[in-house]
């Protein structure tokens, strides 16, 4: 009897202890997901790592009316209600059949709004570390969806350059337009054969973009940075770091970034985001993800290796740069050029490879100055760069500072507003604080979206979410449409942002452009964005969160 009794004791204490592990871990799951809420900042990325259930933060809210619309409009499916307990039995969430665009004088004739249950737990990419197996191309499925097929309204006078205008014009314009003050039928022609492609990627360049969706010379410009002879090498002037102009057999302008780091070192967290290193592959994936999200301000970029004796010293006259070239004790060739900050012996850079191997990003150049001037505009919501000093937003009340944005040029009025909003997303997505200006053409004036340039100090650290960028939407409560459309389609497991941007950037030369953790931070970051706005619709209502820009439709 008393053997039995030990045993039915034992029993009971193995089964209390059970009960309370199970209660321990209901517990800290329940904490990491309140953590991960993105008014918590850093507790988001600790979050996502703490617990696989907690990726995409909290619950979306999203009534059946707003469901049908997104299906109907956008065809964007949001029919995902088999919610946890699929999710937790391994099944995936019930998927309808997308329906596409409807009639015109149908979407206009609604004054509803796009939403989706974005928080898609996928238990196959819960936790991974390596490249997830799918079948099919999720990039081209992307692309042939209504939100990537929008009709663009370009006409004759939104083209930058005089002979794209000239190109696009009729008969009876082309009559008023002159290509310069000793044009004539000669060089007419010489427009009309144009074939170098970097020239014809620049006559696409309007007011809204720098290239259209379906732009053929996109990818023949890219195939020429990545495999042309480099006939000259020049230092850019200026900046904090490093950057050399390079010019091609086909007399095309590329910028170069060198590589300085491995894929897998993140930014220190003491370090400030104005001492950080500019990452070359920074840049590649930056171009990547501005196409994805279909703003196409990103000029085109892609990895390349370089010699760097036959293709970067003996191309050069740049009496400054060849000066501060040497080999260093284990045989690689260095160079540390000149620029005002990470440009001497300390910070040297050196061939990766054979001694004379180096990786770099270079990015298709813009039209020269003379012909298509820019301006530079302080972005409203820039930083201190001190590391005692808070810039005026962040110490000013958030809403009150906004309005005082709001009610000044350039953005009180057009387009500008919502292109430092779709800049933000941009920005909080790659984890990019050092924004402190940006350009647009000249020739545009205000109405015009600015250049998404100079990425290099983005994709910085991977499990760290820094919640102060997204300021300007949280703020002033206001995203565009679109762009909040686009978001919710790249929450979804069939449009995943982290699988769109993975095959996106797998044929570049110098692949793989970012380790999974970075690609991981995307999707959880895409889904903080959508919470913070759902949070504001909650708060002020759809018809003062998202401004409208599909009303062409």
């Amino acid at each position: 009897m008393k053997l039995k009794a030990r045993l039915v004791t034992g029993v009971m204490l193995t089964t209390l202890v059970a009960c309370g592990l199970l209660v321990l871990n209901g517990n800290l799951r329940v904490a990491v997901e309140f953590t991960a809420d993105p008014a918590a900042g850093q507790g988001a990325g600790r979050a996502a790592q703490g617990a696989v259930t907690s990726r995409y933060g909290g619950k979306a809210v999203v009534g059946p009316g707003n469901k049908k619309l997104l299906n109907e409009e956008y065809g964007v499916n949001s029919n995902v209600s088999n919610g946890f307990s699929a999710m937790n039995s391994g099944q995936h969430p019930n998927k309808s059949p997308e329906k596409g665009l409807q009639e015109k004088n149908k979407i206009l004739g609604r004054q509803v709004w796009p939403t989706v249950e974005h928080k898609q737990h996928n238990n196959d990419q819960e936790n991974r570390t390596s490249q997830p197996k799918y079948t099919g191309s999720k990039l081209k499925n992307l692309y042939k969806h209504p939100l990537y097929r929008i009709p663009e309204r370009v006409s004759t006078s939104d083209y930058l350059l005089k002979p794209a205008r000239w190109l696009h014009a009729t008969a009876e314009e082309r009559k008023h337009i002159k290509l310069d003050e000793n044009s004539g039928e000669e060089q007419n022609e010489e427009v009309l054969h144009e074939k170098k492609p970097w020239r014809l990627l620049q006559y696409g360049i309007t007011r809204y973009s720098l290239y259209a969706r379906n732009d053929p010379n996109v990818e023949e410009v890219l195939k020429a940075i990545r495999t042309q002879e480099v006939t000259y090498v020049e230092m850019k002037p200026g900046g904090t770091q490093l950057k050399l102009f390079m010019e091609f057999e086909d007399t095309s302008i590329g910028l170069f970034k060198p590589w300085r780091w491995p894929r897998d070192r993140e930014t220190p967290p003491d370090h400030f985001y104005f001492t950080d290193y500019e990452r070359h592959n920074a840049e590649i994936a930056a171009y990547h993800l501005d196409r994805i999200l279909d703003f196409r301000r990103c000029p085109p970029v892609s990895g390349r290796w370089f010699n760097v004796t036959s293709e970067i010293r003996y191309k050069s006259e740049d009496e400054k740069l060849l000066k501060t070239f040497f080999v260093s004790p284990i045989g690689n060739v260095c160079f540390f050029g000149d620029c005002s900050y990470y440009c001497n012996t300390e910070h040297m850079i050196c061939a990766i490879k054979d001694h004379h191997m180096l990786e770099g990003s270079v990015a298709a150049y813009l039209p020269r100055w003379q012909e298509a001037p820019r301006k530079t505009w302080k972005h409203p919501w820039k930083r201190s760069y001190s590391r005692v000093k808070k810039a005026e937003w962040e110490v000013t009340d958030g809403e009150a500072f906004c309005r005082q944005v709001r009610s000044s040029p350039p953005y009180d009025k057009g387009r500008r507003f919502g292109d430092v909003l779709d800049l933000t997303v941009y920005d909080f997505l790659m984890g990019n604080m050092d924004r402190h200006h940006y350009e647009t053409f000249k020739a545009f004036g205000n109405n015009s979206a600015p250049i998404h340039l100079d990425q290099g100090r983005a994709f910085g650290r991977t499990t760290h979410d820094e919640i102060s960028i997204l300021v300007p939407i949280y703020s002033c409560c206001s995203i565009r449409k679109s762009t909040w459309a686009r978001l919710q389609l790249l929450a979804r497991e069939d449009y995943r942002l982290s699988d769109l941007m993975r095959e996106s950037m797998r044929t570049d030369p110098i692949a793989p452009i970012l380790t999974e953790p970075h690609l991981l931070a995307l999707d959880r970051r895409v889904s903080i964005i959508l919470d913070t706005v759902e949070k504001c619709i909650k708060k002020k209502g759809v018809e003062k969160v998202l401004l409208e820009d599909l009303e062409h439709l």
